[in-house]
């Protein structure tokens, strides 16, 4: 019996969703008031998460996160905010917007650049990986030969990202090899052609386990793990429950495992193992890309920041709003008055673990500095307006 492509798209989303399912003070200052901790101590202790893989054990209170820039991604998914995105290993990641070409270049040069981290022996490793990617993946500028070879679509046309064709034998072997990637990325070109632009990984949590890959040299690679993900050629792709998905004809998993994207096709501007490349249709501009997929809230009277890898976003508010902090990194924060890990008297909101929040209200008009009593480097400002 020939199986139809869209059936045969269910059977390998949920083989690999079954088989890669992770194991898985208050206080107030000059112009503040109403300060609400949603963390404590005790409990931060206990709700870290268990593993690379795993979900914050606490479920957060609100949306938070970016899809491609923030560990964690909390979204609202039928009537609850759920985990939906892991994005790197536990503790800080290397963020760093270098692309396939500009690493060529780097090693070309012989330069150093010490903010990727990357010893010149790793950085060689890493572009012979991609160049690898690159030469295997050639034959596949022809799209029949990706047909050929066992690659059908699983998603729809995804923007800034294309559309995901996935090779079951490959992407349920377990094993990371640069010059078998389990999914290729196409979009249609004028003509209705589908086009090559990028490649993908994806390796089995059940087979890998739940420590993040090791696998691209150095620490640029941050891999990812969706969480109630509803994919399909006819539907946007997207996080959702499983009734939701399936009421509008999606496939449903649970997880999808380790992926990761390797842009060596379309260099992209925002790193080659960024998730979002903006270069892809539909074009925006690549400092467009998290601002859109950023769950920064303004809810009625509160303006939601999040915490992210080690850094603060700084905000803005007007008095009598609040500002809610939520924690979107593997580890707890605090958010206290005071400068570079330094009090300096007023709120402090005790260990914020990750997925927690903590809301403070702005009753006069000025600009108010905060820190990480954990994290020195750590420092941010709320600017408050009339």
């Amino acid at each position: 019996m020939v199986m139809g492509r869209a059936r045969l798209a269910e059977v390998v989303v949920s083989s690999i969703g079954v088989l890669l399912i992770a194991g898985a003070c208050a206080g107030s200052g000059d112009g503040l008031s109403g300060a609400v901790v949603l963390a404590t101590p005790d409990e931060a202790e206990a709700i870290l998460p268990a593993d690379d893989a795993s979900p914050p054990g606490n479920a957060p209170d609100r949306p938070g996160g970016s899809f491609g820039y923030t560990r964690y991604v909390f979204e609202e998914v039928g009537d609850r905010v759920i985990t939906t995105l892991v994005e790197g290993p536990l503790g800080e990641q290397v963020r760093v917007p270098v692309s396939y070409q500009e690493l060529r270049d780097l090693l070309a040069s012989g330069g150093d650049a010490p903010e990727l981290r990357l010893a010149q022996g790793d950085l060689k490793t890493l572009v012979s990986q991609l160049d690898s990617v690159r030469e295997s993946t050639e034959r596949y500028r022809d799209f029949e030969a990706a047909i050929a070879d066992g690659f059908f679509q699983t998603t729809d046309e995804v923007p800034n990202m294309g559309a995901h064709f996935i090779n079951l034998g490959r992407s349920l072997d377990g094993e990371f090899d640069p010059t078998e990637p389990e999914i290729l990325l196409y979009v249609r070109d004028e003509s209705k052609r589908w086009e090559l632009v990028g490649t993908s990984f994806i390796l089995s949590t059940e087979q890998v386990g739940s420590d993040h890959p090791d696998a691209f040299a150095g620490p640029l690679d941050n891999w990812h793990i969706h969480y109630s993900v509803c994919t399909g050629a006819t539907v946007t792709s997207r996080s959702a429950t499983r009734e939701e998905c399936r009421a509008q004809g999606g496939i449903w998993a649970p997880t999808l495992g380790w992926m990761i994207h390797a842009w060596v096709w379309v260099d992209n501007p925002l790193g080659v193992f960024s998730m979002w490349n903006p270069e892809i249709p539909p074009l925006v501009e690549a400092g467009e890309i998290r601002p859109s997929r950023s769950a920064v809230i303004e809810d009625g009277d509160s303006r939601t920041l999040s915490i992210v890898n080690f850094s603060f976003e700084s905000g803005q508010a007007r008095v009598g709003e609040s500002v809610v902090w939520t924690n979107v990194d593997g580890v707890p924060h605090t958010v206290t008055a005071g400068s570079r890990g330094v009090a300096s008297g007023g709120y402090d909101s005790g260990l914020i673990a990750p997925g927690q929040s903590f809301v403070l209200r702005f009753d006069q008009p000025g600009q108010f500095s905060f820190t990480c009593t954990l994290h020195p480097s750590m420092t941010g400002t709320v600017t408050v307006t009339e």
